[in-house]
């Protein structure tokens, strides 16, 4: 095809394609080993939909949930992109818990793959903040129980619990917990991220037990 020949010369993407197609991919590997790239894969799209919804979202507490109905309502895809940004991040987490039980059940944490699952288990708690962050954000009656209920679970903390609570509670406002989300997490997440797929390249594919 014209067009990928075009690519091809100044990019390389055919040549890189056929060298990632011929390698060789254990026997062992089921579909189970996918749900890291699903994850992955969710990540992305989680990014693409998150743009969007910046250009339309204001992080102020009297205004956030109607720009959430409007973005819903008024603007084309506007649905569409809340949709997947909100169902993408349940199905994540679901993806990514799945993955740690594979890594946990085939023993894919054991030298010299420690780094890999420190990394990877890094990673979801990055994933479980995004999830409570992103739920603040519309700053409806979900939003508030939800800041509550957790706040409330950290107040039970032995010792430290009760000096937490209250800072919890007047820090994640809906501004803060706007720049943690669209911030502070993706850089997080990119600088583990990257380490995570580094070391599983340089590890590889664990066997079977």
């Amino acid at each position: 095809m014209p067009l990928m020949d075009w690519l091809e010369q100044r990019t390389g993407i055919k040549t890189y394609w056929e060298k990632k197609k011929a390698l060789l991919i254990p026997d062992h590997v089921t579909f189970f080993y996918c749900f890291g790239g699903i994850s992955l894969t969710i990540i992305i799209l989680q990014l693409l939909t998150g743009i969007f919804m910046t250009f339309f979202y204001v992080p102020k507490p009297e205004e956030a949930f109607n720009s959430v109905l409007k973005m819903s309502n008024e603007i084309p895809l506007g649905w569409l992109m809340r949709n997947m940004h909100r169902w993408g991040a349940t199905i994540l987490i679901a993806a990514v818990i799945t993955h740690m039980f594979n890594v946990f059940y085939h023993k894919a944490y054991q030298k010299p793959r420690e780094f890999n699952w420190l990394s990877g288990f890094t990673m979801f708690l990055v994933v479980f903040l995004f999830s409570i962050t992103g739920v603040i954000l519309p700053w409806n009656w979900r939003s508030y129980w939800v800041l509550v209920m957790w706040t409330d679970y950290v107040g039970t903390w032995p010792l430290i619990g009760k000096f937490l609570k209250d800072p919890l509670i007047a820090y994640f406002s809906v501004s803060r917990s706007f720049i943690i989300h669209i911030l502070l997490l993706p850089i997080i997440s990119a600088v583990f991220l990257t380490f995570h797929f580094k070391m599983v390249k340089r590890h590889g594919i664990s066997g079977p037990l």
